[in-house]
């Protein structure tokens, strides 16, 4: 907790372009070879990766005497301060992946506030090739250094995005042939599996112990569950989505 409240201390301080500190082998590769990501320090102690020599462009590696530093702890001995990318806004990367043939999966969290479950759903997203996270601009977490961190790099290469109203936007992409899906334990809820990927859809996530909202969920086309088998009534909402995008990415493979 102390090395956390340090990084975040540093942030705000010398960071005024958003910029944060990523640790760990796996997180500063990805961001040096995002070209959607600013690489403004590269730190290492005693030597640096292999792995890292080939994407370093111009960016000059700084050997630091500890693994400890004043911006935190370097996980395996690498650490790097970035500025996140800056993606476009919704509709125009809707226009672009129709533009380029794509069909766009979309995921929207429905005011999910724990920045580690925001982390590791950007990672669950990109690694089953969802287009975008879609967050709500008001209570909800962002893209801190927390959840960048827990993305393991993938961060640099999804698009996360914001939007003022979850529902609008919702009604806006119905009308642009999306098949919008919300996730939520109902009984009357079908069957993940028995959804239908393949078109342009989006996946719809609710909060930590909320679920959707009320005016969210009757925005949905659909409503989808995860049939559970053991004692407790839920899972933790970046386990549903890993369920769910990784079954939309089994139809599509198939498609």
């Amino acid at each position: 907790m102390k090395r956390s409240h340090r990084n975040e201390k540093f942030q705000k301080k010398s960071s005024p372009d958003g910029a944060f500190f990523i640790s760990g082998l796996n997180g500063v590769l990805e961001c040096l070879r995002s070209p959607h990501v600013q690489v403004q320090k590269l730190l290492f102690h005693k030597s640096l990766p292999d792995i890292l020599l080939p994407h370093l462009g111009r960016v000059e590696p700084e050997s630091v005497a500890d693994a400890l530093t004043p911006l935190g702890s370097l996980v395996q001995n690498v650490a790097a301060l970035v500025r996140p990318p800056q993606w476009p806004d919704l509709d125009s990367l809707t226009d672009r992946l129709f533009q380029e043939g794509e069909t766009p999966l979309f995921v929207f969290l429905d005011q999910v506030q724990d920045p580690q479950n925001l982390g590791q759903i950007i990672r669950t997203a990109e690694s089953a090739g969802a287009h975008a996270v879609v967050l709500t601009e008001h209570r909800s977490a962002s893209l801190t250094q927390t959840a960048a961190q827990v993305s393991q790099g993938a961060f640099a290469w999804l698009p996360v995005v914001s939007v003022v109203n979850l529902r609008q936007t919702m009604d806006r992409l119905k009308k642009d042939r999306f098949w919008v899906m919300g996730c939520e334990a109902d009984p009357q809820s079908k069957p993940w599996f028995e959804a239908d990927f393949r078109d342009p859809s989006v996946i719809v996530l609710g909060s930590e112990g909320f679920g959707l909202r009320d005016l969210v969920k009757r925005s949905c086309d659909v409503l989808i569950r995860l049939p559970q088998a053991g004692h407790i009534t839920s899972l933790n909402v970046s386990a549903a989505a890993a369920a769910v995008l990784f079954e939309a990415a089994r139809q599509r493979s198939l498609k």
